[in-house]
């Protein structure tokens, strides 16, 4: 991928120590552009609220270190990498719903299953043994004949680069979550699958990080949650008490995903955790996959999503019909309607209140907007 101008600047955005993804989309939905963020006086950044000074002297002192992302452009063109912001078409819309999801992401290989209509985050503990890796094989096998669906997870071993296999082997896309950045595959006895995902075009590899960033502790709860936000739905085969998978199935709750969970044994370490959450009622049972099949109504035909106009727009002032031809298209989050839209959210938020009055669109959790 060659890096545009404006690609130069959303890196420049995303490496900015102290910001993360939700001050980026917020810097962006008032400015317009990263570049326009970089253009910006203190003055300017003053007036978007929930801009503080700390922020700002941040942002002021990152452009003096602008040659740091001349190096991180070789690198991502070197290695073939594209690089996905925030206000990119390619985003995966899944992650632009979540309110911190990272405001950029590298992708290595096609990664089609990003945009698959149905996408399942299969995790599990990394001591797995032949039980749960049968369970991830035989889900698989059965989600096979569903043709747009992908697998979401995270690389790492045991359940995770068992459902990378088992996706492979079945013509199953399948997206591997890393927790450092892709010049290296960890862990690096997993390099030979992370090569066949890239070949595959449903496949590939994304992470949020610097190309030669390494993994340690706080970069996987960070990884566990663009899983959680890419899935649809997720399944934890095989976990101990703590451990990653939870923690992905905590994250996927709070994002009001599906969660299920495969019982074991009670005396078995590895189904404890499993055993809690649907103890606690933090996932469902799991016995087949026709419980997830089921449950997220992929047995019944996809309906018609084409949106139909019924009512009238004759009064609407010219943004409104935006927003209304907008929406026409998609549901969105308000930031990303205040992007596409370039309106400041402030104003947008007058247009809303009186097409959400009008009966016109509804508001959803989360700050999204649909037609009704």
């Amino acid at each position: 991928m060659t890096i545009t101008e404006s690609k130069f600047y959303e890196l420049w955005l995303n490496n900015i120590q102290g910001i993360g993804g939700a001050t980026s989309k917020l810097l962006i939905s008032h400015l317009g552009s990263a570049e326009d963020v970089f253009k910006s006086s203190p003055t300017q950044l003053k007036k978007v609220s929930g801009i503080g000074e700390h922020t700002i002297h941040s942002i002021g002192i990152s452009k003096k270190y602008l040659k740091k992302i001349d190096l991180e452009v070789q690198k991502i063109e070197s290695a073939n990498v594209r690089v996905l912001s925030y206000t990119d078409d390619e985003f995966p819309k899944r992650l632009k719903y979540q309110k911190d999801s990272p405001y950029l992401i590298y992708v290595k290989g096609k990664a089609k299953g990003l945009y698959a209509k149905k996408t399942i985050g299969i995790v599990g503990s990394r001591s797995a043994n032949y039980y749960g890796k049968s369970v991830t094989n035989k889900l698989i096998e059965d989600l096979s004949k569903f043709k747009d669906i992908a697998v979401i997870s995270g690389l790492a071993y045991g359940i995770d680069i068992q459902a990378h296999k088992s996706s492979l082997s079945n013509n199953v896309g399948t997206i591997g979550v890393m927790a450092n950045g892709l010049n290296k595959v960890y862990p690096s006895m997993h390099k030979n699958t992370a090569i066949e995902m890239i070949k595959d075009d449903n496949s590939g590899l994304i992470t949020e990080n610097l190309m030669d960033a390494e993994p340690d502790g706080p970069k996987f709860p960070a990884r566990n949650r663009i899983i959680a936000g890419l899935s649809d739905v997720i399944i934890v085969i095989q976990g101990k008490k703590k451990g990653g998978a939870l923690i992905t199935a905590d994250i996927a709750n709070s994002y009001h995903k599906e969660v299920f969970a495969v019982p074991g044994q009670v005396n078995d370490e590895l189904a404890e955790g499993c055993n809690n959450l649907i103890k606690y009622q933090k996932a469902r049972i799991y016995t087949s996959a026709d419980d997830i099949i089921k449950m997220m109504n992929w047995d019944i035909q996809e309906k018609n999503n084409t949106q139909k106009t019924l009512f009238d727009t004759s009064d609407l002032s010219k943004d409104e019909l935006s927003i209304v031809d907008l929406l026409k298209e998609n549901e969105y989050h308000i930031e990303e309607l205040a992007i596409q839209l370039q309106t400041p959210i402030p104003k947008l938020s007058g247009f809303l209140l009186q097409l959400e009055l009008r009966g016109i669109i509804r508001l959803k959790p989360g700050n999204i907007y649909s037609l009704k």
